[in-house]
């Protein structure tokens, strides 16, 4: 892991995921959830309590903010943990990465950590409450550091971190797929 901020940014297939970046990273990360849990009674003030950044995945303005509040985490040293699919589902398989995180990478001048979880789907699905025994691997990538700060290189980095974990994940590219998100 780098010295000081980064973005790690890891697939996202179970509920399971957080903890398992919790525990295999050894130092703390400040993690990146949607807004929506910051409503819920329980996990929003567990969350809170966390320091955790929330994003409004569906509102352009308040993304803005949002990509605000995410960037002056970062400039207080934060490492943030970012689940760049923005959402996970009972089908396997790598969706479409969303740019924030890259875009906070870029601007602030912090390395992208790419993180690959596998088999945590299997043992908490979606809809699923009671976990399965499983096997659960994680790979820690190389620091990816972008070449510029402007959107090109955002888009960019996201490419390039999509590819690896991908092709370390073993599970289809759903690139195209469209997830309701509402």
């Amino acid at each position: 892991m780098p010295r000081g901020s980064f973005v790690l940014i890891a697939n996202h297939a179970s509920y399971l995921d957080s903890l398992v970046l919790s525990a295999a990273c050894p130092r703390s990360l400040a993690f990146v959830a949607k807004h929506e849990l910051a409503k819920q009674a329980l996990a929003g003030l567990f969350l809170r309590r966390l320091g955790t950044v929330f994003v409004r995945r569906t509102d352009p303005a308040g993304g803005v903010a949002d990509t605000m509040q995410a960037l002056n985490a970062v400039r207080a040293n934060e490492r943030l943990a970012w689940f760049p699919e923005g959402t996970f589902t009972r089908m396997l398989g790598l969706l479409g990465f969303d740019l924030g995180a890259f875009e906070v990478a870029c601007q602030m001048g912090v390395p992208i950590v790419p993180v690959t979880i596998r088999g945590t789907r299997s043992i908490l699905r979606s809809g699923q409450w009671l976990p399965r025994r499983g096997a659960i691997a994680v790979h820690i990538g190389e620091p990816l550091i972008a070449t510029s700060r402007d959107f090109a290189a955002a888009i960019g980095l996201r490419d390039v971190a999509r590819a690896e974990i991908l092709a370390r994940l073993g599970e289809p590219d759903l690139a195209r797929e469209r997830i309701d998100l509402t």
